[in-house]
């Protein structure tokens, strides 16, 4: 079907396809002769030439054979109708394409053209003409490449209409197919437009949502979306011709049908699945206004006292991971229960008895491991999608714009506080729809966690600053406690700290205790460009780290953006040649914020509860990779590229990699104890010592068990500390131990003695 690209929709072989139509002419022609041949036979065989049993049993047999030429012949020249058809479609695409992409160039040459002008410049009237033309210009060039949009999803429909016409005769999918079209009235090649297609969807999508409908019914929609699920032109007029209402009454209705066994759970659960599919698909390129109309009409007649509607918009909320809604209407929607909740106190949470939307996400849950009960709350399912839209996250949550719903402050900070400060969320959600937002934010481009590396000091700071707010708001939050956060949420909310660690590391090395502001602007250890990391009180680290650390699956990722820290840091000191104290104490408050925010919980033990929290763990694992030191460049821009967990116990200088393993184990060696966690620490630094310095008078520590450990540290400890502090800067193997119990502390960790 040619190697076309949307740049160029029109490219196509004419010459392949023409032979292509010759060849089943042939062979159409070949076996209607067989056929005549065979028809003649029966007619030529009368009992005067071939009388008895077996000429009647032979003549018969001719019956098969004819029957299965005529098949195939009507196929052969469905296939040459459809090929020509196919020829005549794309050879218009093409012949517009032409006229498209001239417009393109000419507006582009009117928008870049250079003038020859005095010294003088243009006069006044001069300038406003050549402006009024690159206007012009500019509007033609955005219709245009609209238009070349248009005939990308026209060739895209056009082949598939194609591939669908050659699939070969007699085929179960096909058969389908075929039945699946007729019902909605498409029989021919000739009416498989994409707004006949869309249309007949949407009448029987809106059948079925007024509860007039067969079994039948729904096998043939869910045959359509699996043939056009994935065409953004047809799902999106499919999804505008239902109407917003419609599509939410779909979804109740499919949830109702499976509660009550008119419909089999697994077809009902599957064609919901390919209802919120083909709305993400179409709603992908909404303009505003599109998206805001959708969004009300959704909304139309939801009540949180009957109907079903929160939890059914919940459903299509539901998976924003691989079918997020488009961000038009996700961002009207926002907008809408933002105002609702806000200002009237009307909480999004579907009190209707057993409504369609959750029976789905009840049955959904069996494969995806994701609570169910999860889409009751509405709003926590539009925010974990907004969170897919890492620039309007951020813009949603420090917008400067005057809050039109309170009359006083700004919208960012009076949604901060309601959204992560008062709202509760302790029954459904369980915080994982704000915590999915806040974690997008940090993605905005320019931003922290930005994949491509683009760096912007504006928005870098914003979301800094947006994850002060955030971490004060929940730490003042009734509901935020340890057994109200799930544990989706609670790795969810790692995603959203990862990035501000550099920070958290940097902010107690530089003293400025809890008084310094709710941003810091650092280095990271102390090389490259600074950048502005959030910085919050100890109490409030604490608050956030232990909520998050006493879940297994939170634990879990810390330890592993912790570790990947570490290492990142260990080969920015080997690239930087920096200094054995200066790399220690950043690696032992790192330990000490893992110990801290993990104290209490089960490491290794249950994390991987379903598949929900494996797919969570993976994603930040995939999306995070090291944690960025900026400007450090060498060996950490390398180790950039790893996946997290390649390189623990990878990095060549200190072992430090493999620190968070090794102080577990002698930590516990030592007896496990809050003060062997210290001492742990001690030994550790001054093996680290060891293998850089070399001291004089000082045994090779390798392959001594924790006793013996203990005894080379305690031994050694002056000369040790001596090789430590070389440039007399007052460091001590106790500084380490020390600065490793703040840390624990200020994450969470229970109190321990001196």
């Amino acid at each position: 079907m040619g190697n076309w690209t949307r740049e160029d929709p029109g490219l196509f072989d004419a010459g392949s396809l023409g032979t292509a139509a010759t060849g089943l002419q042939t062979v159409e022609t070949a076996l209607g002769e067989a056929r005549t041949a065979a028809t003649n036979a029966q007619a030529g065989v009368t009992p005067d030439v071939w009388g008895g049993d077996a000429s009647t049993t032979w003549i018969a047999s001719l019956d098969t054979p004819a029957a299965t030429i005529d098949a195939v012949t009507t196929a052969l020249s469905a296939a040459r109708t459809a090929i020509g058809a196919y020829s005549e479609t794309v050879s218009g695409i093409a012949t517009r394409a032409t006229s498209v992409k001239q417009t393109m160039f000419e507006s582009n040459q009117v928008i870049n053209r250079q003038y020859a002008d005095p010294a003088g410049g243009p006069t006044p009237e001069q300038a406003q003409h050549r402006q009024l033309q690159e206007q012009a210009a500019m509007g033609d060039l955005t219709l245009a490449r609209n238009a070349l949009e248009g005939l990308a999803d026209e060739r895209t429909l056009a082949d598939s209409t194609l591939v669908l016409a050659l699939t070969p005769p007699n085929a179960t999918a096909w058969e389908a197919q075929r039945q699946a079209l007729a019902a909605i009235g498409i029989t021919d090649s000739g009416s498989l437009t994409p707004t006949a297609v869309a249309q007949a969807m949407a009448e029987l999508g809106n059948q079925i949502a007024s509860g007039d409908y067969s079994e039948a019914d729904v096998s043939n929609l869910q045959t359509l979306y699996d043939l056009y699920g994935k065409n953004p032109q047809v799902m999106a007029q499919m999804n505008l011709a239902m109407g917003g209402e419609n599509v939410v009454s779909l979804i109740d209705e499919l949830g109702r049908g499976a509660f009550d066994g008119s419909i089999p759970a697994a077809a009902a659960l599957a064609l919901a699945q390919s209802v919120r599919g083909g709305l993400s698909v179409g709603s992908e390129r909404w303009s505003p206004l599109t998206g805001q109309s959708f969004a009300e009409e959704m909304m139309a007649n939801a009540s949180t006292g009957v109907g079903g509607d929160p939890a059914a918009i919940g459903f299509l909320f539901g998976d924003p991971t691989n079918a997020p809604i488009g961000v038009t209407t996700t961002l009207a929607l926002a907008d809408m229960i933002d105002q609702e909740e806000r200002g009237n106190y009307h909480i999004w949470q579907d009190g209707s008895p057993m409504p369609g939307g959750t029976t789905l996400a009840l049955l959904e849950e069996e494969q995806t491991g994701l609570s169910g009960l999860r889409v009751v709350d509405l709003a926590g399912r539009v925010l974990d999608t907004l969170g897919q839209y890492p620039d309007e996250a951020l813009e949603w949550l420090t917008s400067t714009e005057a809050d039109g719903v309170t009359g006083e402050g700004t919208l960012g900070e009076n949604r901060v506080d309601y959204w992560y400060g008062e709202r509760d969320w302790s029954t459904y959600d369980q915080f994982e729809g704000p915590a999915g937002l806040w974690a997008g934010a940090q993605n905005a481009t320019g931003g922290p966690a930005d994949g491509s590396g683009a760096y912007s000091p504006e928005v870098w700071g914003r979301a800094a600053t947006l994850t002060h707010d955030v971490m004060n708001a929940l730490a003042g939050n009734d509901q935020f406690i340890t057994e109200n956060v799930s544990e989706i949420a609670s790795v969810k909310m790692v995603a959203a700290l990862t990035p501000q660690i550099p920070g958290f590391v940097e902010d107690p090395l530089n003293a400025e205790g809890d008084d310094g502001g709710s941003t810091l602007v650092s280095q990271v250890f102390g090389a490259g460009d600074p950048r502005e990391y959030a910085r919050v009180s100890k109490s409030v680290l604490a608050e956030i780290f232990g909520a998050v650390g006493d879940h297994a699956a939170g634990a879990e990722a810390l330890r592993d953006v912790v570790s990947n820290y570490q290492v990142a840091l260990t080969e920015a000191a080997s690239a930087e040649n920096a200094s054995v104290p200066g790399l220690t104490q950043r690696v032992v408050v790192l330990q000490g914020l893992l110990d801290g925010a993990a104290d209490g919980a089960a490491l290794g033990e249950a994390t991987r509860q379903d598949e929900a929290i494996e797919a969570a763990l993976g994603m930040l694992s995939d999306a995070i990779g090291l944690i960025p030191v900026p400007g450090l460049g060498g060996a950490a821009d390398i180790a950039q590229g790893y996946v997290l967990g390649q390189l623990i116990g990878a990095a060549e200088a200190h072992d430090v990699a493999a620190f968070a393993d090794n102080h577990a184990t002698l930590a516990e060696e030592l007896g496990g104890e809050a003060a062997d966690n210290r001492m742990a620490v001690r030994i550790m630094v001054s093996q680290i010592v060891w293998e850089s310095q070399r001291p004089e008078g000082v045994p090779d520590p390798t392959g001594l068990d924790a006793e013996a450990l203990e005894d080379w540290f305690t031994t050694n400890e002056t000369k040790l500390d001596a090789a430590l502090d070389s440039q007399d800067g007052g460091f001590t193997a106790d500084t380490f131990a020390s600065r490793y119990r703040d840390a624990y502390r200020g994450a969470g960790g229970a109190e321990d003695p001196e």
